[in-house]
C-alpha cells in the first residue's frame, strides 16, 4: 500500500507550529533555533520534554472520562552533524542541572544513613535516590527509580542502541513494559534475590535521536511495528532543506536565563496550592478534542492497521500536549484548557501524524504491506452511522450536509455492515 502524505491542516514548509504558545515561550524557541542554526522542530520537541519532566505527576488532564499524565516517547530524526542534539541538550540543561543537585544530595544522605549504620544506629532510614534524568540504564535500575520518584526523563543523544537491542532480545519483557509505563499503568520488577520493584503509576518521558539511515534498524522489524510500541512515539522528522550557512549568531544569557528560570520555577511549583493540578478538558475545548476523535475514526476505516494505531494513540497524546501548551501559555491559575489550546495540540499532532508515516515507510521499506481496498463514500457514510448509532437519520443526514434519502439509499446498499462496530484499535485507547 503507498500511503498518501496528507497536507491539510500542516503549514506550507511542513513544521511544528508554534503560534499557540505564548509570545515569551515563542521567542526563547526562535532565538535558540537561530542561535543554534537548527530546525525549530527540534526545538519545539525538546521544549514539550522539557515541561513534561518539570511537571511530572504534579498536574494532569481531566476530560470527564479519562485522567491523564503528560509524558512524551520523542524521537527526532536527522543526518549527524546538522544540530538536533546541542539544541535538544541546551533546552534540557535546567533539568540535567537540577538532577544532578538532587543526586548530589542523595549522596550526602547516602553517607549519612552508612554513618549511623557503622555507629550501630539499626533504625536508620535508607535515603532513596532522587533523579530526573536517566541514560540507558539497565531495566532493573530503571524500575528502581520510576518507583521512588514521581517521574524522570530518559535522554539520550542517539536512542537507536537502546532500542536496536529492544527489538533484538524480544523475549526481555522491556518492550511489553515500557507500553505499559506509557499509559502510566503500575509496572514491576520480580527479582531473586531482593524485594520485587513496583512502581504506581510510573511517569517516564523519553527524548533522544537517531538518523534517517538506521531508522529501519531502529524502529523496523515485525516486533516494533506490530507490538504497538512504535505508535507511542512522537517523531520529529521535518523534510530535507538546503544547508544552512556559517553564522556568529548564538543564544544569549538574558534567554538561557529566562528559560531556566521559566523550568525551575515549574519544578518548584506546587499546582495543587492554586487548584491548578487537574486541567479540565471540557465545554468548547472538548467540542474540539471531539472533532478531532471523530475525524480520525473517519480516516481509521480505510486505513491500514498500522496508522489505526497511530490514530489511536494521537487520540490520548493530542490531550497530553494540551495540557502541555496550557501550561506553556499566559493563562496563570487557570484550572481549564482553552479551546485555542486544543486546537493548537491538534494542529501538532498533524505534524507527528505526517512525522509517523514517514517513519513507517522507511521501516518498512522492502516489505510487503497490506493492501487496503479504497472505501467509498456510500460505505463509509454506512459504517460511521452503524457504528455511532444517531438518534435518527435525519439528524445524522443534517450533521453531514446531506438529504435523508441519501442516508437511507446507503444504509440500504451496505444494510450487511449493520452490525458494525469500531474495532479496539479505532477506540480511544487511554
Amino acid at each position: 500500500m503507498n500511503i498518501e502524505i496528507n497536507n491539510s491542516g500542516i503549514n506550507d514548509n511542513f513544521s511544528l507550529p508554534i503560534d499557540g504558545l505564548s509570545p515569551c515561550i515563542q521567542e526563547i524557541i526562535q532565538a535558540y533555533a537561530d542561535g543554534y542554526q537548527c530546525e525549530r522542530d527540534f526545538v519545539v520537541a525538546s521544549v514539550f520534554a522539557a515541561v513534561s519532566t518539570a511537571i511530572r505527576k504534579k498536574v494532569h488532564t481531566d476530560d470527564g472520562r479519562y485522567k491523564n499524565y503528560m509524558p512524551f516517547y520523542i524521537c527526532l530524526v536527522a543526518d549527524s552533524g546538522v544540530g538536533k542534539t546541542t539544541p535538544m541538550r541546551e533546552i534540557l540543561k535546567p533539568i540535567i542541572e537540577r538532577d544532578v543537585s538532587y543526586r548530589k544530595a542523595s549522596k550526602e544522605a547516602m553517607e549519612k544513613y552508612k554513618a549511623e549504620i557503622d555507629a550501630g544506629n539499626k533504625n536508620a532510614e535508607s535515603p532513596i535516590l532522587q533523579a530526573l534524568v536517566i541514560d540507558d540504564t539497565t531495566e532493573e535500575v530503571r524500575m528502581k527509580i520510576l518507583s521512588e520518584n514521581p517521574g524522570v526523563l530518559l535522554y539520550s543523544d542517539e536512542l537507536s542502541t537502546m532500542l536496536f537491542n529492544f527489538n533484538r532480545y524480544t523475549r526481555s519483557g522491556e518492550v511489553p513494559r515500557l507500553l505499559s509505563i506509557w499509559n502510566n499503568q503500575y509496572a514491576t520488577v520480580d527479582r531473586m534475590t531482593k524485594d520485587s520493584l513496583l512502581a504506581e503509576e510510573p511517569f517516564l518521558s523519553i527524548i533522544g535521536g537517531t538518523q534517517p539511515g538506521v531508522v529501519k534498524e531502529t524502529f523496523g522489524g515485525n516486533f516494533l511495528v506490530e507490538s504497538g510500541f512504535n505508535h507511542r512515539w512522537m517523531f520529529v522528522y521535518p523534510d530535507e532543506k538546503p544547508p544552512v550557512m556559517y553564522s556568529e549568531s548564538s543564544v544569549s544569557k538574558n534567554v538561557s536565563d529566562t528559560w531556566s528560570e521559566f523550568i525551575n520555577g515549574l519544578l518548584d511549583f506546587d499546582f495543587s496550592s492554586n487548584g491548578t493540578d487537574a486541567l479540565i478538558i471540557a465545554n468548547e475545548a472538548k467540542q474540539v478534542y471531539i472533532n478531532y476523535f471523530n475525524g480520525l475514526q473517519i480516516k481509521s476505516l480505510s486505513a491500514c492497521g498500522y496508522m489505526k494505531s497511530v490514530y489511536a494513540k494521537l487520540h490520548v497524546m493530542v490531550q497530553r500536549l494540551a495540557g502541555i501548551v496550557h501550561i506553556l501559555g499566559n493563562n496563570p491559575g487557570m484550572s481549564h484548557i482553552l479551546p485555542e489550546e486544543m486546537e493548537y495540540s491538534v494542529r501538532c499532532m498533524d505534524y507527528f501524524e505526517r512525522c509517523a508515516e514517514k517513519v513507517y515507510m522507511i521501516a518498512t521499506e522492502g516489505e510487503k504491506k497490506p493492501e487496503v481496498k479504497p472505501m467509498g463514500n456510500e460505505e463509509m457514510i454506512a459504517r460511521v452511522y452503524y457504528a455511532n448509532n444517531p438518534k435518527s437519520q435525519r439528524v445524522f443526514a443534517d450533521a453531514l450536509g446531506v438529504s435523508q434519502p441519501y442516508i437511507a439509499k446507503c444504509l440500504k446498499k451496505y444494510s450487511e455492515l449493520s452490525g458494525y462496530q469500531l474495532s479496539d484499535c479505532e477506540n480511544a485507547d487511554n
